[in-house]
This record gives C-alpha cells, sequence and structure tokens, in this order.
C-alpha cells in the first residue's frame, strides 16, 4: 500500500514541478517578446532623440530582427533549462515523496510490529492454559492434580490481566498530550513508599538498598500513581537483573531546575548494542539474565511516564559492572 501511495506521490511531485516550470517559462516568453519589441522602440526613439534625427520614423524591420535574435536566445535557454531539468525534478519528487511518506512508514512498522509482538505475547499463556486443560481433561484425575491445574491457569490469567493493564496504560499515556489532574508530588516520600512496596522481594534474593535523600525535599508537579508507577518500574527492574546478595542505591537530589533520582545496581550489565532498545516494548534481554517472567514492557512505561512529565531517562551501563538508570523530572 505503502509502495503503490509512494509511486503516486512521486508522480504527483513530478508533475507539479514540470508544469510550475513549463508554465513560468512560457509566461517568461510571451512577456519577454511584448517587453523586448516595446523596450527596443523605446531605445530607438531614445536615440534618435539624443541625435537629434527622430522624424517619427521606425526602423521596424531593424527592431521586429533584434528582437526575433533575443527571443531565440531565449527560448534555446529555457529549453535547455526545462531539458537539465528532467532527471533532477524525479530525484527531488522522490526525496520529498521519502520525507513526506517517512514518518506514516515508521507509525505503519511500528503498528505492524506492536500487532505481531501482542500476538506472540498472547500465544504462549493461551497455549500453556489451553494444553494443560486439555490434559487434565482427557482423564480423571485426583484432586491434587485439578488443583494444580486450575492454579497454573490462575498464574496464567494473572499474567495475561498483568499484559492488558500495561498495554491500556501505555494507550492512555500516548493519547495524552500533558498531564493532567497534576499535583506536587514529594518524591523523597514516594520513593520510601516504592522502597516499602519492594521489600518482600528484596528479602527473597537478600539485597542491600541503600538509599541518599537530598538536603531538603524534592518536589515536582504530576500525577502520583504514574509517577509511582516510574520508580517501582525502574526498582523492580533493578532487583530483576541484580544477582542474589547483590547492592542497590538510590539516590536524590536537585538542582535549579530538575529534581534527579538514580537507581544503581551490581548487576551484570547491559551491552551497549541492547542499551538503545531497552526502552522498546516487548523487547527483552537475554532471560539468562533473570529467572522472573515479563512482558518487556516496564522500562517502556518508564519513558512513557517520564516524557508525558517532561523529564528525561537515561541508561549508563557496562558488562560486568552494574547498570545505573538516571531520572530528571522538572522541580515544582
Amino acid at each position: 500500500m505503502l509502495t503503490k501511495a509512494g509511486l503516486k506521490l512521486t508522480l504527483f511531485y513530478s508533475a507539479l514541478f514540470f508544469g510550475f516550470f513549463w508554465i513560468f517559462s512560457l509566461g517568461l516568453y510571451v512577456w519577454m517578446d511584448k517587453s523586448i519589441g516595446e523596450g527596443l522602440i523605446v531605445k530607438q526613439v531614445q536615440q534618435q532623440e539624443q541625435q537629434g534625427s527622430f522624424d517619427g520614423q521606425f526602423d521596424g524591420r531593424s527592431i521586429t530582427i533584434a528582437g526575433n535574435i533575443a527571443l531565440d536566445q531565449l527560448k534555446t535557454i529555457l529549453l535547455i533549462l526545462n531539458g537539465g531539468l528532467l532527471p533532477v525534478i524525479p530525484l527531488t519528487a522522490w526525496f520529498l515523496m521519502r520525507r513526506t511518506l517517512g514518518p506514516v512508514q515508521a507509525i505503519h512498522e511500528q503498528q505492524r510490529q506492536f500487532a505481531s509482538d501482542v500476538s506472540h505475547e498472547l500465544r504462549t499463556p493461551l497455549s500453556i492454559m489451553s494444553g494443560e486443560i486439555e490434559i487434565a481433561l482427557k482423564k480423571d484425575r485426583t484432586r491434587d492434580d485439578y488443583q494444580q491445574t486450575l492454579k497454573s491457569t490462575k498464574e496464567e490469567t494473572d499474567r495475561l490481566i498483568q499484559l492488558v493493564e500495561q498495554l491500556l496504560l501505555l494507550t492512555r499515556m500516548e493519547q495524552s498530550k500533558q498531564a493532567r489532574e497534576t499535583k506536587t508530588v514529594d518524591i523523597t516520600d514516594l520513593i520510601n513508599q516504592v522502597i516499602g512496596v519492594v521489600q518482600q522481594k528484596r528479602k527473597e534474593k537478600q539485597l542491600e538498598i541503600l538509599v541518599t535523600f537530598a538536603e531538603e525535599s524534592v518536589i515536582v508537579v504530576g500525577q502520583e500513581a504514574l509517577l509511582k508507577q516510574l520508580f517501582l518500574n525502574i526498582l523492580d527492574n533493578a532487583i530483576k537483573y541484580t544477582p542474589d546478595k547483590g547492592k542497590i542505591t538510590v539516590g536524590l537530589s536537585q538542582n535549579k531546575s530538575y529534581g534527579i533520582i538514580k537507581v544503581k545496581d551490581t548487576g551484570i550489565g547491559i551491552a551497549p548494542e541492547q542499551q538503545e532498545r531497552i526502552f522498546d516494548r516487548f523487547y527483552r534481554i537475554d532471560a539468562a539474565r533473570s529467572e522472573t517472567k515479563g512482558y518487556g514492557l516496564g522500562l517502556a512505561i518508564a519513558q512513557a511516564i517520564v516524557v508525558l512529565h517532561h523529564g528525561e531517562i537515561h541508561v549508563h551501563s557496562a558488562l560486568g559492572k552494574g547498570t545505573t538508570f538516571s531520572l530528571s523530572l522538572p522541580l515544582a
């Protein structure tokens, strides 16, 4: 579809430019045809008046010859110019077509990839549930077998619910041009709340979380629920990819314009070529990095929240040396 649209747009631009230059050339030629004759008459009168020989008679033949020579020269120049544009205009039209359809092509590709990724992510848990239910129905089983099947199906259902909720959250944020129902939010207090939420996961992996706060409370304007989700996703990501008995450092500071939050872990790090894609939807680094299942939406949601609040998010990482996420949010 886009290929046909590109061809049509290229032909349209080419026809538009060719039409413009030929109409311009024709108009210029007609205008010069009229102007040259009048100009030569005026020039001859002025010359004869200066010489005192003007007797009301014009040398029409010489005027006609001179005018035809000038018009022939103009015609030659216009033909050469328009002929030279024959290879240039299609190339220019093709370039403009690429510039015009480039964003459309990118959006189309994102939608295609998004549909493919969602289909893949939905297929896996649905296949698991279908297989387990089919096995359970093939013959009579014990109460414990049925309970185990129901438990496994419940886990996959919960994962599907989580996926749908995350996709809905991303969609709502992308449809919002700016943060709505904003208020002042104390980042210091919010981070304390998030650390409390992840305590159970921290204890399971025997991780140490060190927190360094700014001397004064860091206050920003935004949606508290989304900012809490932002910090939860970043901290959850650090816990997920930090080996047992590792350490996570959370630092909070501010400058004149921004509150700055840094979350540093002692995980195995992220390869440079992977750092450019970690904020993409459904992108997951090698599963060997973590035993925790996920859909690869956590960091995509985090980035969307930061953008919605007119902030910035950056990652600094090296293999074997851990990862640091740096967040900057405008102060209230």
